[in-house]
């Protein structure tokens, strides 16, 4: 009886085990279909390119890049942040194109994406950074080796493999962040040992740095040396940072959430390893997504900020990434704004009472850090969140840069294209919070104002806070302050000449100017002439009043079609610019090609700490989704706004007493 029942047993176990491996190898393979070749063909198949109107290229900046050193500054437009196949959740997208298919792309080379649609520039890029995840760095390097041990093998299989559903369980690994990973302990050092796994790391870090050389090319294109530093926090958040660094003398290893937890672990080993003629600066990336934490008092495990904390956060991180593919981090309505323009493009929604996940914290948003600052400063004479602003995309196709509506191909390889798939995503019902698609932009540039177009000018231009970001499309802004700045200065030969002489660039601290009233803001905009005419300049203001409660306002002071601002509400009237959603046929004839103000704030107090920033709102343009539903002939998503208002935002100008 015992023999029979333990063959039976037996027979059952290997049964449910063959059976077991049949059901996980063929749901294996319904996760890998939508990767192959005929898949892609199929859907590519549904949609019809011709019916979209796409601006010829133009190359003609390639060879008119050796500009002259200016000390006015000259406008580059470039990409902060952009993944490559380098980038485990890239690969398992689908992404297959390479660091070197990148930089080419950047400078106008056409790609194809890897769900087929083909991706091209309208105008090369000025500079470039490429931020692959440095937690990564060396896992792969061996893959192609033979004879690998069973279990670095596997390792490789599911580092090397399409597959979305691989990448929900690995973005969940150590309890989204709660538990602190030392590299030791994470999965490739187990399998080769750690000499070997810092060995690998620091050669793959060594690989990057050699093709950003490669392709920089001193005042004409910069391949700016960078890195992503990428721990994770739970419901799919992210506390991310992208790391820069000036010029050619780099740390050996590329410090990562494996060897640093917090943000202050980053700066204080980054201060250690990078030494010499190295330095660096920090910028955070969608801090709608960080749950409260970027604009808090602690870190991510909770300990409390040290006045000395705040000192090295104030040194080492001067910009935020406003803009991206996840959405806006100025602001969001409700939490602790309410202005209308911070309804645009939103992932979450307020916060309930006691959430702590997916939701919009007010710390969450650069505005809030602004005015956070301020009373940090007044508590501690240190301002820990003087940020300036610039944005970028964050794709995940090796695509830097590619922010134009018509051209957005999403930002997931293969999951998120062609036009198709990113439909359905649009209708599927997913949590926006988990979705690859339904709460994307098609991303945003930095402007940078820099003497010329190089690392050390680029870096020290950004480290300044002269720099800007757009929503996608090549606005023009420039911002001054100064109590020295005349009336007639717009009407000047060269009014840039006097606005630094007479004044402050954005970016920049301005002094206190005595009894006299308000300093005068200058702001000139001039319209991407390959996008709409622009609608309406804003100028955003935050203060603390004399209990130390910070405000905020916002206004209008420049209106185009020749109105003015209402002297009740402080807005612009909409000056009735339409776009036809069957064609996406924009207004031309509305709007502005440029505006440019003086403006005095009537409410300045000179006793009150302050900053200042503006916002440029172009006339309304068909957004990417409405672009896809064109190319397959259907209606647009009731899903997704139908039009966007490509904007702006420069970094602030600040006041203390």
């Amino acid at each position: 009886m015992t023999l029979r029942f333990f063959k039976l047993a037996l027979w059952l176990v290997i049964v449910l085990g063959v059976s077991a491996a049949l059901v996980a190898y063929f749901w294996f393979q319904t996760q890998r279909e939508p990767f192959t070749d005929s898949a892609l063909a199929r859907d590519l198949a549904l949609q019809d390119e011709s019916v979209v109107t796409i601006p010829a290229q133009q190359l003609e900046r390639l060879s008119d890049k050796a500009i002259q050193p200016n000390p006015r500054r000259n406008l580059y437009f470039g990409e902060l942040h952009l993944h490559t196949e380098q980038s485990f959740d890239s690969v398992l997208f689908g992404n297959r194109l390479t660091i070197d298919d990148a930089y080419r792309f950047a400078r106008g080379e056409k790609l194809v994406s890897q769900g087929l649609e083909l991706m091209q520039l309208s105008r090369p890029l000025d500079f470039v950074a490429i931020t692959d995840h440095a937690e990564g760095f060396g896992s792969r390097r061996h893959c192609g080796d033979s004879g690998l041990p069973l279990r670095l093998q596997l390792s490789c299989w599911v580092a090397r493999t399409p597959n979305l559903a691989i990448f929900k369980v690995l973005r969940n690994v150590g309890d989204g962040g709660q538990t602190k990973i030392e590299r030791a302990r994470s999965p490739y050092c187990k399998a080769v040992g750690i000499e070997q796994c810092l060995a690998d790391a620091v050669a793959d870090w060594s690989d990057y740095k050699r093709l950003a050389d490669k392709y920089n090319r001193p005042g004409e294109f910069t391949a700016i040396q960078a890195y992503e530093y990428s721990p994770t926090l739970p419901d799919y958040g992210k506390y991310h940072r992208n790391v820069f660094f000036r010029g050619n003398a780099l740390p050996e290893l590329a410090i990562s959430a494996l060897d640093a937890p917090t943000e202050l672990d980053l700066w204080r080993s980054l201060e250690q390893t990078c030494r010499g003629d190295c330095d660096f600066m920090t910028i955070p990336h969608n801090t709608n997504r960080a749950w409260g934490l970027p604009y808090g008092d602690a870190t991510r495990y909770g300990d409390a900020y040290s006045e000395e904390d705040w000192a090295l956060r104030a040194r080492y991180e001067p910009l935020t990434e406003i803009y991206q593919i996840k959405g806006a981090s100025e602001c969001a309505l409700g939490a602790n704004a309410t202005d209308r323009e911070c309804g645009f493009e939103q992932v979450f929604p307020p916060c309930r009472p006691g959430q702590e996940t997916t939701c919009a914290f007010a710390n969450g948003y650069a505005r809030e850090g602004l005015k956070r600052g301020l009373q940090v400063e007044n508590e501690t004479g240190v301002n820990p969140f003087r940020i300036g602003f610039i944005a970028a995309t964050d794709s995940h196709n090796a695509n830097p840069g590619d922010t134009e509506e018509w051209d957005y191909r999403g930002a997931s390889a293969a999951i998120t294209g062609p036009a198709i798939r990113r439909q359905k995503h649009l209708e599927s019902g997913t949590p926006i919070h988990r979705s690859l698609v339904a709460a994307y932009s098609s991303g945003g540039l930095a402007g940078i104002w820099a003497t010329e177009n190089t690392r050390d000018a680029l870096f020290e231009a950004m480290r300044s806070r002269e720099t800007y970001g757009t929503s996608g499309t090549r606005i023009q802004l420039r911002f001054f302050a100064g109590w020295e700045l005349g009336e007639d200065i717009l009407a000047a030969s060269d009014p840039i000449t006097d606005a630094y002489a007479g004044g402050v660039p954005m970016g920049s601290k301005l002094t206190p100017g005595g009894n006299r009233g308000s300093p005068t803001f200058m702001v000139w905009a001039m319209a991407d002439p390959l996008s709409a005419p622009l609608q309406r300049v804003q100028m955003v203001k935050g203060w603390l009043d004399g209990d130390g409660l910070s405000h905020e306002q916002v206004v209008d002071i420049a209106c185009s079609d020749g109105q003015v601002p209402d002297a009740l509400t402080g807005r612009c009237a909409d000056n009735g610019a339409t776009v036809d959603t069957a064609s996406c046929q924009f207004d031309r004839q509305r709007g502005a090609g440029e505006l440019n103000v003086l403006w005095k704030d009537p409410d300045f107090d000179s006793n009150q700490s302050a900053f200042y920033y503006v916002r440029v709102l172009e006339n309304p343009t068909c957004r990417w989704s409405t672009y896809d539903a064109l190319r397959l002939g259907i209606e647009p998503s009731p899903h997704a706004p139908p039009t966007v208002h490509e904007r702006a935002w420069s970094s602030p100008i600040w006041y203390t007493p």
